[in-house]
């Protein structure tokens, strides 16, 4: 028996086409008109340019991306402008592009899904897609924001690149995230499908390109100067003091990190009638909307039965309650009951800086209801002290920058996935016992391209077997380190205790959707019994060891590219080297 996640997830393969009906059909003509103004077709788009494709700038811009002919032709029906002399003038340009183009996209999405002859999952999906491309053009329009604060002589790491870079990953994996909760439908019910997803990629695909290219543009201006900037950042970056903190912090900014203040809470949540209010829902609503300062909602010990939407207009929200294993909020949605991988999670949170500390957020649809995520974090988070639980797809690190310290992640199947760029310091991850037939994968990491910055990495943490899975029930069931979701799927294991659960192989291919050379698979100075190497996987994208220098790039510092302006306010303890 194949696990429930390959059942539901089979990506790539599609059979059992049924014929596509009239309103998919008008919807594929209105895809076509979109990738015609796209300028797809390129040999009668650049007769009518405005700009100079022989330009140096676009010249150089272009051939250095992915599809380089998308490239010329986007620009190609962009109006001139005396100022375009420069890398940043072609981002701005290419990405407001973007955001018309997938402000169309969403135009056309939300017109399929008010047809008559979808069913209400196919509905439900196309919903989906719809809050993805609203938060694509979010994230796009906060991109151009950045673009406009540009300095060209800000630090590539930490300055304006680095968050570029995240919101367009970001943006990407969201195109991505559309076309999963399709998939997902036909493979559960491959016979009765409509082809929505082909039509969705052909609709989709060219704004993915043209983050991607977005984003390789940004590579190679880094690249042009990336020496001279990696000199001036070594003297910082690698004098890392006894207490985990870089010298060019202030003492102000350690003392900070070394103990979480006292914070005091704007409301106070608790479900015997002492608080302010009774459930957390009715806390978030009363939340301000947009806040530019923290607001703390103390959550009482109790079990609270919710499932919680953090949305985008609740920014700088901090959850805090009394103890992991005191203050517990659960819900119970799941794919076999109808929801989406993306909408059965007990928390939801896309809104932005988001914190939380001290509780338990679990997901009890059980192992035979295959996704039921606990938490999916659209969203720069930061979370401490905080446990995780369920069975499969436990934690849904989907996109932006996440931070995760002495956290504990309960699963079995991908129980730690998405394309977020993630570090776990000083977690305890726990292997729980699947059910039959089922092989455990705790990463399944989504990056889609070689230009995103994302991945997943694993600092000093502690994987074990959960103690009701016995010795002899190992033997039963396969566990590795992970599985590549994307063609390049990134995770890096370092410093890290690797218990007797880890298969000897460590990782497993993902035939179906990916390919293990183009991955970048890292294990780096770990210890314990499952951490012997020697009979490890032999792909080309695997290490089984690497330098120090290649470590520190999975590193807070370096990893979270720019993210310690927030990270430092949140008073949560952490160590920005290797």
């Amino acid at each position: 028996m194949e696990s429930s996640k390959k059942m539901t997830r089979k990506w790539d393969r599609v059979s059992g086409r049924a014929f596509i009906f009239f309103s998919v059909s008008a919807f594929l003509f209105a895809s076509f008109l979109i990738n015609k103004s796209l300028g797809i077709r390129r040999d009668q788009t650049l007769a009518h340019h405005a700009y100079p494709l022989s330009h140096p700038i676009i010249k150089n811009a272009c051939t250095t991306t992915l599809y380089p002919s998308l490239c010329f032709t986007v620009l190609a029906s962009v109006p001139s402008a005396d100022n375009f002399t420069t890398f940043h003038h072609f981002l701005e340009k290419t990405i407001n592009q973007t955001v018309k183009y997938v402000a169309s996209n969403h135009q056309n999405i939300k017109g399929l899904s008010t047809r008559q002859d979808l069913n209400l999952q196919e509905k439900n999906a196309l919903r989906d897609c719809l809050e993805m491309l609203e938060q694509t053009l979010y994230e796009l329009r906060e991109a151009i924001e950045d673009l406009h604060d540009y300095h060209a002589s800000k630090a590539y790491f930490n300055g304006p690149n680095g968050n570029l870079k995240t919101l367009l990953s970001a943006a990407m994996t969201n195109q991505n995230t559309c076309v999963d909760g399709v998939l997902e439908l036909e493979e559960f019910d491959s016979e009765n499908q409509k082809g929505i997803k082909d039509h969705l990629q052909d609709l989709l695909s060219p704004t993915t390109q043209m983050m991607s290219n977005c984003l390789g543009v940004i590579n190679y201006m880094e690249t042009k100067t990336q020496q001279e900037i990696l000199n001036d950042r070594e003297i910082s970056i690698t004098k890392i003091p006894k207490n985990g903190f870089p010298v060019w912090m202030t003492p102000g900014e350690r003392n900070l990190m070394q103990k979480t203040p006292n914070m005091m809470p704007n409301i106070i949540v608790a479900n015997d009638g002492s608080g302010d209010y009774e459930t957390i829902g009715e806390a978030l609503e009363m939340a301000p909307n947009r806040s530019k300062k923290r607001f703390v909602i103390k959550i009482k010990a109790g079990i609270y039965i919710e499932n919680l939407e953090i949305n985008r207009e609740k920014t700088n929200i901090m959850l805090v309650g009394d103890g992991m294993n005191l203050t517990i909020i659960t819900g119970s949605r799941s794919f076999a009951d109808g929801f989406s991988t993306f909408t059965s999670a007990t928390l939801t949170v896309t809104g932005d800086k988001f914190l939380a500390m001290d509780l338990t957020i679990k997901n009890t649809a059980g192992g035979r209801k295959f996704q039921a995520v606990a938490a999916r974090v659209t969203s720069n988070s930061a979370f401490y002290r905080c446990n995780f639980v369920s069975y499969q797809d436990t934690l849904y690190a989907h996109s932006l920058r996440q931070f995760y310290r002495e956290c504990t992640i309960q699963g079995t199947i991908d129980f730690i996935f998405g394309n977020a760029a993630a570090v776990f310091q000083n977690c305890l991850i726990i292997v729980r016992k699947p059910i039959p037939g089922q092989t455990n994968m705790i990463t399944a990491q989504g990056r889609t391209d070689p230009n995103q910055n994302t991945g997943i990495s694993l600092q000093n943490c502690t994987i074990l077997a959960a103690p009701n899975f016995k010795v002899s029930d190992r033997k039963k069931f396969t566990t590795f380190l992970g599985r590549p979701w994307r063609n390049y799927s990134r995770t890096m294991v370092m410093k890290s205790y690797l218990g007797d659960v880890i298969d000897p192989q460590g990782w497993c291919k993902w035939d179906e959707y990916s390919t293990v050379d183009t991955v970048d698979y890292i294990e780096h100075l770990n210890y314990g019994p499952g951490s012997d190497t020697k009979n490890r996987v032999t792909w080309g994208g695997y290490r089984s060891n690497c330098s120090e220098r290649v470590a520190r790039k999975f590193t807070v510092g370096f990893f979270l590219h720019g993210a310690g302006d927030w990270l430092e306010s949140t008073g949560f303890p952490l160590f920005y080297g290797s």
